[in-house]
This record gives C-alpha cells, sequence and structure tokens, in this order.
C-alpha cells in the first residue's frame, strides 16, 4: 500500500491552519475531542480539506505505538497476519499463517454451500473475499484491517469499552468502485462488506464495514508497506464521560454484534475447530460473543 505523499490537512491543522507531512502525523498525539457534535465538525473540516481521499474510521479502545529506526515512536496498524509485538516475524511463521487463511476459507466456503447461503460461488472466485468475512468475524488473522464508512459505528466501538479515553482513526483512500476495489495505482484493496455478504450476516451490516489492505494481498516478508497507517489522515481521543447526549447516543455492543447472525455462529465454529468438519447450520440464532 503506497504512502499519503502529499502534505495533510490533520487534526492539528484544524488549530494551526497548516499541513502536516505522514510522519508528523504518525508521531502527533491526538486532539482530544468532548462530544460527538465537536467530533463532527472537526471530520467535516478534515473531509472538506482532503478532497482527493474518501475518509473511513476505525475506533479502538486503546493506542497501539511502534518505534522506528530513528527510535520515533508512530502509530501502526499492521494487519493480524503481520503482527508479531516485541519480535521480528520469520518467512516460515507467515507460511504457516497463509495456510491456517487457505485451510479455513475453504471450510467456510463449504459450510456455506451446505447451508445453503446465498453468493458462496462469489466467494469462491475471488479469495480476497472470503478472507474480508474471516477476519470480520475473527476466525483467523488475515491481510485485511476493519475500518467503517459511520463515524458514529467508530466512536462507539472506540468507548463502548474504554475507561477513560476511546481513539478515533481516520484513514484516507480512493473512491471505492464497487463490492471489491483493486487500486494498482495505489497497491491497495477495498473491500465492502455489504456488498460481499449474505443477508445471513447480520454484523456486517450494523457496522458498516469495509475490509482495507495491501495488494497483491499475499506477502510473505513484513513491510512498511503493509502498515495501513501509511494512509493516515487524522486522529482523536474522545472523552468518555460526557461524549453523547440526548440527541447522539453510542450503538450498544448487542446492537453491532446482534445475536440473530447465521454467520457469526459458523464462523465462531470454524475458529473453536479448524480441523474438524462442521454440522450443518439451517435454523437457530447465532450465539452473541462479545
Amino acid at each position: 500500500m503506497l504512502r499519503i505523499r502529499s502534505n495533510i490537512w490533520s487534526h492539528h491543522s484544524i488549530e494551526t491552519g497548516k499541513k502536516y507531512p505522514l510522519k508528523d502525523v504518525l508521531s502527533s498525539m491526538p486532539v482530544e475531542i468532548e462530544t460527538f457534535r465537536e467530533l463532527v465538525k472537526a471530520v467535516a473540516e478534515i473531509s472538506y480539506r482532503n478532497p482527493e481521499q474518501v475518509l473511513f474510521f476505525r475506533g479502538q479502545s486503546a493506542e497501539y505505538w511502534k518505534k522506528t529506526e530513528d527510535g520515533e515512536r508512530i502509530n501502526s496498524f499492521y494487519p493480524s497476519i503481520y503482527r508479531s509485538p516485541g519480535r521480528s516475524l520469520t518467512e516460515g511463521e507467515l507460511e504457516s499463517r497463509y495456510a491456517k487463511l487457505q485451510k479455513q476459507s475453504e471450510a467456510l466456503l463449504g459450510e456455506f454451500k451446505k447451508s445453503g447461503i446465498q453468493g458462496h460461488d462469489k466467494l469462491a472466485k475471488f479469495p480476497e473475499l472470503t478472507w474480508a468475512i474471516l477476519q470480520h468475524y475473527e476466525v483467523c488473522p488475515t491481510p485485511f484491517v476493519d475500518v467503517s464508512h459511520s463515524l458514529r459505528v467508530a466512536a462507539s466501538f472506540a468507548l463502548n469499552d474504554a475507561t477513560e479515553f476511546g481513539y478515533i482513526y481516520i484513514f484516507g483512500f480512493p473512491h471505492p468502485n464497487g463490492s471489491i476495489t483493486y487500486s494498482v495505482e495505489h497497491e491497495l484493496i477495498n473491500i465492502r462488506l455489504l456488498s460481499i455478504c449474505p443477508p445471513e450476516a447480520q454484523r456486517p451490516y450494523f457496522q458498516e464495514g469495509f475490509l482495507v489492505g495491501t495488494f497483491p494481498s499475499k506477502r510473505l516478508r513484513k513491510h512498511p508497506s503493509l502498515d495501513i497507517g501509511g494512509r493516515l489522515i487524522a486522529k482523536f481521543s474522545l472523552k468518555v464521560n460526557g461524549f453523547w447526549d440526548e440527541h447522539f447516543h453510542a450503538i450498544p455492543p448487542e446492537a453491532l454484534y446482534p445475536a440473530d447472525d447465521l454467520i457469526k455462529k459458523i464462523c465462531s465454529e470454524l475458529a473453536t475447530k479448524p480441523e474438524s468438519g462442521l454440522t450443518h447450520h439451517s435454523t437457530g440464532p447465532a450465539r452473541k460473543t462479545a
């Protein structure tokens, strides 16, 4: 994934009126936001000042940093398949992770066929689509990172499990084109879950979920180009107390993770029994696991 090369109108730009290079955006501290209304105003300014980018959001209850070779601390957003906190990731480990991803993909497609779930033929044609479902339902590590097109969804994720502050990260990507966008020019892939998930998959529709990653999707060496932090536009810290009001409410976890999600039930069994066969699921609600 190619990094943003031009200077960015970012979170600190709202106060200073200046644009910043990406390295300054990555290393800077987030700007504190007290209310959802204030957040919407800040994002509106950032969106207007970066017309060449489409903004996507990621909410987290904690910050994650890494050190560069120069000893500088910056934000990092590697896909789960490339994460190895505190140590290097070997090519053999990556091959093993991709082998597991392939097995889980085959198992998921097989279960979709047995259960009569719509769209399994389309998933079989594009392996990235199956990976996107496995990532979104947290079955196994994949080359993708979850983001949302909904600011309210991202803010809810940031604050639902936070104690004092949650964090919103804003990324800029090229305009998506259809259910799956392969951007050769920017070396990235953007998958719109609402377009590729069957209606039995409730979670992506409530979360307005997208999956992003580097294209080509399979890389057997960890490299900075795999970090979607290269597309970071802005970041904010959200105060838990007083952020929501009578007009703007948080989306509760039970709404973000619907109980009647058949795909969640299938994926939960895949995650816990990756080497064994699965039973046929034709009826029955999914059990929520937060």
